[in-house]
């Protein structure tokens, strides 16, 4: 259990422990999603064999530990929305302002 000296019980989102994993806050909920969803997939493939039926609804359960691993657990809170804006956009978010040069001065020659 953390402990800590100031009293940010309040703040805190909470901690639920699989193994060496500490998923925070509701991370724990992207896990039982894919869970579930792997669960409807084996169901809803009943006519195929075992082997094919197990391989697929394992698929749901990758995916939601894949991103709980890659863009959830150990990350900052808004780090999703900026790493997908950063292979959308190529940058970070800038609001550009239309500045019109004012008169410089008369002894400058290098233009901004």
């Amino acid at each position: 259990m953390r402990t800590t000296t100031t009293n940010s019980g309040a703040d805190s989102k909470g901690v639920v422990r699989l193994g060496r994993w500490e998923l925070e806050g509701d991370s724990y909920l992207l896990l039982v999603v894919g869970a579930v969803f792997g669960v409807a997939v084996f169901i809803l493939c009943h006519r195929s064999n075992f082997w094919l039926r197990a391989g697929a609804s394992l698929v749901p359960l990758a995916a939601a530990l894949f991103w709980i691993r890659f863009f959830v657990s150990g990350r900052p809170p808004h780090f999703v929305g900026d790493f997908l804006e950063g292979l959308v956009v190529g940058a970070d978010f800038r609001v550009r302002l239309n500045r019109r040069p004012g008169p410089g001065h008369p002894r400058r020659c290098i233009q901004e």
